[in-house]
């Protein structure tokens, strides 16, 4: 599954009402025995020279809540290519005082997937992310721009931005989309996100496009 976060410090600013180029994400998932210091050095160093190495964003953040997943901690990085994407990850891998990192911090990585944005509204900024993986019948980016807009009308009374795309490569979930929302506050976005899906738009939608929820995992950002 992927997970993705984002904040005004990592993710550069998404265009008012409009379909962004086409970008892609990676997330890498790991497990960690010292969170803290790793955090700390993403903080520190760690993310300028991660965009060194090509990304347009990066950003870190730990599953709390997500089934088998919860307590991961997830890399995502923005790529405007996935060739650019395959390059920077090389370049990632091969640089010895991130590697170094890894190992004082017990890091052991466990999936790497591959997602593309499809339509974003609003910003990245938000202590917490909740990321909504479903099924759906395949729709070109003009109906999933004007679908989410629907969407987006609801869940914008307590989400700070959300990013619809599908995942392109990521064992079992290839194929299916995703709803990430960034947000300051858990309870109101829950709020909002069952008053979404008690929308007769929405649940028009949901039907015409056989969308059926998977899994939802919620994240705090690092």
């Amino acid at each position: 599954m992927l997970n993705s976060v984002g904040s005004d410090h990592e993710d550069p600013p998404i265009p008012k009402g409009g379909v962004t180029d086409m970008s892609y994400s990676t997330v890498l998932s790991t497990r960690m025995s010292d969170v803290n210091t790793f955090a700390a050095a993403f903080n520190d160093w760690g993310r300028d020279r991660v965009l060194s190495q090509g990304p347009t964003a990066v950003a870190m953040s730990q599953t709390m809540m997500g089934g088998d997943r919860a307590g991961e901690v997830n890399f995502s990085f923005q790529w405007d290519s996935i060739d650019a994407a395959m390059e920077g990850l090389v370049s990632l891998n091969n640089d010895s005082e991130i590697m170094n990192l890894y190992g004082r911090c017990g890091v052991t990585p466990l999936r790497r997937s591959l997602g593309r944005s499809i339509v974003e509204r609003g910003t990245t900024d938000g202590k917490y992310v909740s990321m909504l993986m479903v099924r759906s019948d395949a729709t070109d980016d003009a109906t999933s721009t004007a679908n989410t807009d629907v969407s987006w009308g609801n869940l914008s009374a307590a989400s700070n931005g959300c990013r619809w795309g599908q995942v392109v490569a990521g064992g079992e979930f290839t194929g299916m989309h995703f709803m990430v929302n960034w947000t300051d506050s858990l309870d109101l976005f829950m709020i909002a996100a069952t008053a979404n899906f008690a929308d007769p738009a929405v649940q028009k939608i949901m039907s015409d496009y056989n969308v059926q929820p998977v899994a939802r995992s919620l994240s705090r950002r690092l």
